[in-house]
C-alpha cells in the first residue's frame, strides 16, 4: 500500500463515517500556521518546525513547509470537499474531520503541567509502549534493535539505557551527522536499510507527509518489524492506521500538543487490541 493509497484509504473512511452527520460540523471555521522553536531540555533537540492547525467542530494538523501561506478562501467550506488531494492542508483539515468521528483507544493519557512536567511524562509513555511490543516480539539478532526514525532525544536516551542496538535518521539536516545519546544520526533514505534488520520502527506522524510511510510499511510487513507510530500529524488517525493500515503501535497527541502548557491527551491505539 503506497503513500498516496494510505491517504486516499484514510479519506475515503473519513466520508463513509461522516454520512447522516450535520453538514455544519465540517465546516472549516479556523486555519492556523505555527512558527515553533523548542527544546524541552537539554536530552532533546531544538525542534524547528512549522504546522498547520485546521478546526471544524473538532481540530486537526500537520507539519507544513515554512513558505506556507494561510488561505483564507477555505473558511466557510465543507472540510470534506477539500481533501481529495493530499497535502499539508488536506492532511490538516483530514485529522480535523477524524476528530468528530467516535475512537475507542486502548488507553488514554491525560497530562498536565507544564511542557518541561509533561515531556518527561510523555516520553515515558513511549518508552512503556515501545517496552509492551519487545515483550511480543522475538529478536532478530542478540538483542532488541530499533530505529527511530524523526529523532526524539529523549526517547533515544531512555532506549539506550536499556542496552537495546539503536539507530537514528531524519530529515532534518541541521542534526545530520550528530551523535545523540551515543547514536549518530543518519539522513532518513536509510530509513529502508536498516529496516529488515530491526526489530521495532518508532515512526512519526509527519512520515505521511514526507511521502514515505507507504514505503516504511509495506518493508516493514515484508521483513516482519513491528511499527510504533508517533503522531502529532494526523493524530486523529490512529484507530484507522492500527484497524485498516496494519500499525502495530500508534500513540497519538492531538492538538494542543504537550509544548503548550495546560491539558494534553496522549491516546493509545494497538493493532487488534480493543
Amino acid at each position: 500500500m503506497q503513500l498516496a493509497d494510505i491517504y486516499h484509504v484514510l479519506g475515503d473512511l473519513a466520508l463513509k463515517k461522516t454520512t447522516g452527520f450535520k453538514d455544519d460540523d465540517f465546516v472549516i471555521r479556523g486555519l492556523w500556521k505555527v512558527d515553533l522553536a523548542f527544546r524541552p531540555n537539554p536530552d532533546e533537540r531544538i525542534f524547528r518546525y512549522w504546522f498547520l492547525v485546521s478546526q471544524t467542530i473538532g481540530q486537526g494538523s500537520c507539519y507544513c513547509d515554512k513558505d506556507l501561506e494561510v488561505d483564507e478562501s477555505l473558511i466557510g467550506r465543507d472540510a470534506r470537499e477539500v481533501i481529495a488531494e493530499r497535502d499539508c492542508y488536506s492532511i490538516s483539515i483530514l485529522d480535523s474531520i477524524y476528530a468528530s468521528i467516535p475512537k475507542k483507544p486502548a488507553r488514554v493519557h491525560e497530562l498536565t503541567g507544564n511542557s518541561i512536567e509533561k515531556t518527561l511524562k510523555r516520553n515515558a509513555i513511549l518508552l512503556d509502549e515501545v517496552e509492551r511490543l519487545i515483550c511480543h516480539t522475538k529478536p532478530k539478532g542478540a538483542k532488541p534493535t530499533i530505529i527511530n526514525v524523526g529523532v526524539l532525544g529523549n526517547l533515544i536516551k531512555g532506549l539506550k539505557s536499556k542496552d537495546y542496538q539503536i539507530y537514528a535518521t531524519d530529515l532534518d539536516e541541521r542534526i545530520l551527522g550528530r551523535n545523540i545519546h551515543g547514536v549518530v544520526v543518519e539522513h532518513g533514505s536509510k530509513t529502508y536499510h536498516y529496516i529488515k534488520d530491526v526489530d521495532i520502527a518508532v515512526i512519526t506522524g509527519m512520515t505521511l507527509t514526507t511521502d514515505a510511510v507507504g514505503d516504511i510499511v509495506d518493508l516493514c510487513k515484508e521483513y516482519g518489524t513491528k511499527i510504533l507510530m508517533f503522531a502529532e500529524t494526523g493524530a486523529n488517525f490512529g484507530q484507522e492506521y492500527c484497524e485498516t493500515i496494519g500499525i502495530d503501535v500508534v500513540v497519538s497527541e492531538p492538538f494542543p500538543f504537550y509544548i503548550f502548557q495546560g491539558l494534553t491527551r496522549i491516546e493509545i491505539y494497538r493493532r487488534g487490541d480493543s
